[in-house]
């Protein structure tokens, strides 16, 4: 797949370079607009170009420019994401049938703000969220409220023990919805666990009480922070 760089900005061209890193795709550099070699299959320009019928364009977050480029290319537009909830978390973008992007994040802001840009660029038409790892998924799905007419909980059960985004993509592809969790009440092992977790994390320095405990299981709060707030509450 042969891409055209029209950009005359230096330092763009340099960021957009250094993010396509796929071997799928080969980069040509256009100077001459009215000169477009019909081997190009999609345009990336820093402006709209008039008057191109190559597919084009113009990039804003460029860590899913490479998504945006498989979009145009094989005309995905209902894409559906599947996230594997978890200490690590995957996720999966498919069109088509097409795993189109993949990745993993240890933080899930950084998830969030990758699935904003997304369906702000592009558009999706479901996010498709497992039921497992409590505390994960309650706080993704609340971070993602104001998408929640479009997610969707899905049994992850059977998706499989291998890489995250192995397990992602199964979430996005299998069918059904489960009961919404969201309003589960955690049980005196998950608290118990949370809190022992809470201990190892912070060295042995401290234990959260079973109400932050809590919070973390239903979403309202992530571990660092819990910590944060119990080491305050205690130094008063």
């Amino acid at each position: 797949m042969i891409i055209g760089l029209y950009l005359d900005d230096f330092s763009l061209l340099n960021k957009i370079t250094s993010k396509i890193k796929s071997k799928e795709f080969i980069l040509r550099h256009i100077k001459n607009i009215a000169r477009i070699d019909k081997e190009i299959s999609v345009m990336i320009s820093k402006d709209y170009i008039m008057n191109c019928e190559i597919p084009q364009i113009q990039p804003k977050n460029l860590v899913i420019l490479e998504l945006r480029i498989r979009c145009e290319f094989y005309g995905c537009d209902n894409l559906i994401a599947g996230i594997d909830p978890g200490g690590t978390t995957g996720l999966v973008i498919i069109g088509k049938n097409r795993v189109l992007f993949q990745n993993v994040f240890d933080n899930i802001k950084n998830l969030i703000r990758i699935i904003e840009s997304i369906y702000e660029e592009i558009g999706l038409n479901a996010i498709k969220i497992g039921t497992g790892s409590p505390p994960e998924r309650n706080q993704i799905i609340k971070s993602l409220d104001k998408y929640s007419a479009i997610v969707k909980l899905v049994n992850e059960k059977s998706s499989g023990s291998g890489s995250h985004t192995a397990a992602a993509t199964i979430i996005a592809l299998r069918r059904g919805e489960v009961e919404n969790p969201r309003n589960y009440e955690p049980n005196d092992g998950e608290i118990a666990w949370i809190q022992q977790e809470s201990r190892r994390l912070s060295k042995g320095l401290v234990t959260i009480d079973k109400q932050l405990a809590q919070q973390i299981l239903v979403g309202k709060i992530n571990m660092p922070d819990a910590i944060k707030v119990y080491t305050s509450k205690i130094k008063m």
